[in-house]
């Protein structure tokens, strides 16, 4: 099985496709000057690889790889399949997820998409095999991201529904024998019929929640590891596949996702300012982000415990994150510390994956003024910080 390369992976995700003017080898200057060793490249813009259905643009990314290969710099490639461009979505609108039954999500935002229609498996298998034939060989590569934060979505589209009322006919193998593990005598809700099963919107009973849940992460599960099977034709042997994690997801069930990866990737953000501030008091809810210090503390044992060794942290903050109406950067002094949290226990090897400038449009914006730390005369140079702290395993 592939192992991680024996030096600190420390750097960022690099989208130069998000800016509006060429600047790839003063980026790559700058990240070899903060003695970056990794980027993560790609997972993102599918519309960019295929503008068009069926029509290929490979040659962007030629320059990042080496350049960054000139100045000794790793990349992790990632498959773009969590982001489908719209011309995917308007000429098969079937593939669509939906959040309740007949409720389609609306298009937009992304990881929109049923995940398990074969329509969107036909035209994600050819955009990944397209970019592996292309660059899965190219000399800066040391691994690969397959899709991005999955499992954000319970989907209830109809055929997933089936396969769900398939899945529990084969473990349970008729209704009464469903009605008496479930209990469903209670509320008047035995079977006569596996017709009779009741989509999940309107549902009460835990025991169909949790095998709903169990089978809802069992898709997700199936899906990385499809992904991550067809990448690894490409793959060479030192090469690692990995997801970056989402834990909050609610179709994921992290350590059975892992066993078909290389390694652990997870994307720990922290609400900051005085979701930090000790002893507690704030609202420790927990959302995409974690609320408090001994939720960071606790969001690197989750990482850990997926496959109970090292793991990268392909996100977390280094200014903000979220939404450009609520900006809440961190203290003087309290980043630092708090990225630090999420590599105490001796893990060894991580990366901290996080935007290497501002995108000029859409999410995710921040300040410029981070890069001043970096660099005092940068101008816009640079937009985030991000600090390594590394320990070897025990």
């Amino acid at each position: 099985m592939p192992a991680l390369p024996p030096r600190v992976l420390f750097g960022a995700a690099y989208y130069h496709e998000y800016q509006p003017h060429d600047r790839i080898k003063t980026d790559l200057d700058l990240m070899a000057e903060a003695r970056f060793t990794v980027i993560r490249v790609g997972e993102s813009v599918w519309s960019t690889w295929e503008p068009e259905n069926g029509r290929f643009d490979l040659d962007w990314l030629q320059p990042v790889l080496d350049g960054a290969h000139e100045r000794g710099i790793g990349v992790i490639l990632g498959t773009p399949t969590y982001a489908v461009p719209p011309w995917l979505a308007r000429q098969y609108p079937e593939i669509t997820g939906e959040r309740s039954t007949g409720q389609r999500i609306g298009w937009g935002a992304r990881q929109e998409v049923d995940y398990t229609h074969p329509a969107f498996r036909f035209h994600a298998e050819r955009v990944i095999r397209r970019m592996m034939d292309r660059y899965a060989g190219h000399p800066a590569v040391i691994g690969f991201q397959v899709d991005n934060e999955p499992g954000n979505e319970l989907l209830h589209n109809h055929g997933v529904f089936q396969r769900f009322v398939d899945d529990l006919r084969h473990r349970y193998g008729d209704v009464e024998t469903l009605n008496r593990e479930w209990g469903l005598v209670y509320w008047s809700h035995r079977l006569s019929t596996w017709a009779d099963l009741w989509t999940p919107d309107g549902n009460a009973q835990p025991q169909y929640d949790v095998a709903w849940r169990s089978f809802q992460a069992r898709q997700t599960t199936e899906f990385i590891r499809w992904q991550a099977d067809v990448v690894r034709e490409y793959a060479a042997p030192e090469q690692f596949v990995t997801t970056c994690i989402s834990y909050t997801r609610p179709a994921v069930e992290d350590d059975e996702l892992t066993d078909g990866l290389d390694v652990t990737a997870g994307n720990p953000y922290y609400a900051m300012q005085d979701a930090l501030q000790l002893p507690g008091g704030v609202d420790a809810t927990q959302h995409w982000t974690t609320t408090g210090t001994a939720a960071l503390y606790q969001s690197a044992d989750r990482m850990f415990s997926s496959r109970q060794e090292p793991f990268l942290v392909t996100e977390t903050n280094a200014m903000h994150i979220g939404s450009p109406w609520d900006s809440r950067p961190a203290f003087d002094g309290r980043r630092n510390r708090s990225q630090s949290s999420d590599r105490m226990d001796g893990t060894g090897h991580e990366t901290v994956a996080t935007k290497w400038r501002v995108p000029v449009i859409a999410q995710n914006q921040t300040s410029r003024r981070t890069c001043r730390r970096l660099k005092p005369d940068c101008d816009d140079k640079v937009s985030f910080r991000v600090i390594k702290f590394h320990r070897a395993t025990p």
